[in-house]
């Protein structure tokens, strides 16, 4: 005889732990904003801090462990850090799945501040959080991102100086961007060169420029960051590559499954599936730009654990020690398709 539905109610055990003191901050450039809960989910202190290493610490050292919520952001990264070394169990929550917060019709910084601290209280999960990399990692990104700027403008600089030219009758010769500027200087015209030598001058300094910040690259894959050594022997994949991947995965134990990464690139496929209507969509592109475009435009990269592979060398058996498999394509969608039957 099957018991009463009410009866199978009653038998599921409930949790009796009480979430202690819950902090929700709402960050800022200049000022960050929080609210403070107590263990009945009732505001007892609202504020706004520096959003400094200073500020930080004023209003923080002194708190016991209590939970503290933020939304993923500029200053996400050294902030939830230095909260962590303060003792405190930190939530950095994924702006993406905070629609109730982005797009509420009575947003303000006190009022998202204190949904982040319901949201904390009442479950962690439906924040989505995220892991950050540290911040000496943040730092050696950075370089690359610099660089990335350099190539940028140099990149619109060459192509500002050949729009130039033609209106003049002049057309420039093809050339790489390492000697573009040299070779131009040779065919100017003295009327052109007058106006467009000081940019020229510019461009063959930019490209000086990236040449140094690939030295600083050649030298933290050497030093630092030894496994992207592994990487490199995969071809088509250089040091630039490498470190921009090693580093934007931060702690690679984090991901339980080598399909995760794919998704945590942006990789994964759409959905929105409902009732019988389930249409094949693009991916999300919501991992980061600067792995799945600039320098992943032909290369896709997966992490892979397994016991040894041909092309990188033996593994370790430990399970933190990954091996890393590079998978070439056509672009990140053709991947995508393959990959996710």
């Amino acid at each position: 005889m099957k018991k009463p539905t009410q009866h199978l109610i009653a038998e599921v055990p409930r949790r009796s732990s009480r979430v202690g003191m819950t902090i929700g901050i709402d960050l800022g450039d200049v000022w960050s904003h929080y609210c403070t809960l107590n263990e009945d989910g009732e505001v007892v202190d609202r504020g706004r801090f520096r959003t400094s290493p200073s500020g930080v610490e004023k209003w923080f050292t002194d708190l016991p462990r209590v939970r503290i919520a933020m939304e993923a952001g500029t200053h996400s990264i050294w902030i939830s850090e230095q909260l962590q070394e303060l003792g405190h169990e930190v939530i950095v929550a994924n702006v993406r799945e905070l629609r109730a917060i982005s797009h509420s019709d009575r947003k303000s910084d006190p009022v998202d501040a204190e949904k982040l601290a319901r949201y904390a209280r009442l479950d962690p999960k439906i924040l989505r959080p995220i892991a950050h990399r540290t911040v000496a990692q943040q730092e050696a990104l950075t370089l690359i991102r610099a660089r990335n700027l350099i190539v940028r403008l140099r990149t619109a600089a060459v192509n500002a100086v050949r729009g130039l030219a033609k209106p003049c009758g002049y057309r420039l010769p093809a050339s790489s961007t390492l000697c573009f500027a040299k070779r131009c200087v040779a065919v100017l015209p003295p009327g052109l060169a007058q106006a467009l030598g000081p940019v020229l001058e510019q461009i063959a300094e930019m490209t000086k420029k990236i040449k140094h910040y690939d030295r600083l690259i050649k030298r933290l894959t050497e030093t630092e960051y030894p496994e992207t050594q592994a990487l490199i022997q995969v071809y088509g994949v250089g040091q630039l590559t490498a470190l921009t991947y090693v580093l934007t995965l931060g702690n690679k134990e984090r991901f339980q499954r080598s399909r995760d990464v794919g998704c945590y690139l942006g990789l994964r496929p759409k959905r929105s599936q409902s009732g019988d209507r389930d249409p094949q969509l693009g991916i999300t592109k919501a991992g980061n730009i600067y792995l799945r475009t600039p320098y992943d435009s032909g290369v896709c990269i997966w992490p892979r654990a397994e016991a040894s592979s041909p092309a990188i060398g033996p593994s370790s058996p430990s399970p933190a020690s990954w091996q890393y498999c590079f998978i070439a394509s056509g672009s990140p969608r053709s991947h995508t398709s393959r990959s996710m039957e």
